[in-house]
C-alpha cells in the first residue's frame, strides 16, 4: 500500500531489481517554501536503500539548522552558489561542490545567490522523501510549529537559531 499519493506510482516489489532511469526535470514533484524537488529515486525504488533529490531552491533560501537521527545527506550542487553548515565547520561553493552530512549532526544548507540554485541530494538510508510528501501536502497552512511536529516524526528535530 502507497505511502501517500506521491509513491502510488512505483509501488511494485521487483522494481529495486531493475534500471531505474530519470528524464531531465522529471521524477514526481514535491515542494513547499518556494522550493521544488523532483524525487529521482525513492525508498520503493531502491529498496529502501537510497533516495535521491534534486531540488530547485529560491535565492536565500535554505532550511533551518537541523538533525537527522535516521539517515545521513549528501548535497552535490549543479547551479548556484551555496553555504553549508555541518556541526561546528561552515563551508561555500558554487557547481560540483560536495557535502556529506552524517546523520546526528546538526547541519543546513542556503542558497546564498541573487537566482535560484539546483542541489542533487542523496539520503541514506531511504525514506525522507515521504518527508517531504507530507510537507507538500501541508504546505498551504505550513507554520514552523507544523514543520516541527511532521520532521519529529520523521525522526528530524528542527534547532532553533541562536538568541
Amino acid at each position: 500500500m502507497p505511502v501517500n499519493r506521491y509513491e502510488a506510482h512505483i509501488m511494485n516489489d521487483d522494481v529495486s531489481r531493475k534500471i531505474h532511469h530519470v528524464r531531465p526535470g522529471e521524477g514526481p514533484c514535491l515542494g513547499y517554501g518556494g522550493q521544488v524537488m523532483n524525487v529521482k529515486l525513492s525508498s520503493a525504488e531502491s529498496a529502501g536503500e537510497l533516495t535521491v533529490i534534486e531540488d530547485l531552491i529560491p535565492p536565500k533560501n535554505g532550511p533551518p539548522l537541523h538533525v537527522h537521527s535516521r539517515e545521513s545527506e549528501a548535497y552535490y550542487v549543479l547551479e548556484g552558489e551555496f553555504e553549508f553548515t555541518c556541526g561546528e565547520d561552515t563551508v561555500r561553493g558554487g557547481v560540483g561542490t560536495f557535502v556529506h552530512a552524517p546523520r546526528g549532526l546538526p547541519h543546513r544548507y542556503f542558497n546564498v545567490g541573487d537566482t535560484p540554485g539546483r542541489v542533487l541530494f542523496s539520503f541514506t538510508p531511504a525514506g525522507i522523501e515521504r518527508f517531504f510528501g507530507e510537507l507538500t501536502e501541508q504546505k498551504d497552512q505550513l507554520t514552523p510549529a507544523i514543520m516541527a511536529t511532521v520532521a519529529a516524526k520523521y525522526g528530524i528535530t528542527l534547532i532553533p537559531p541562536k538568541a
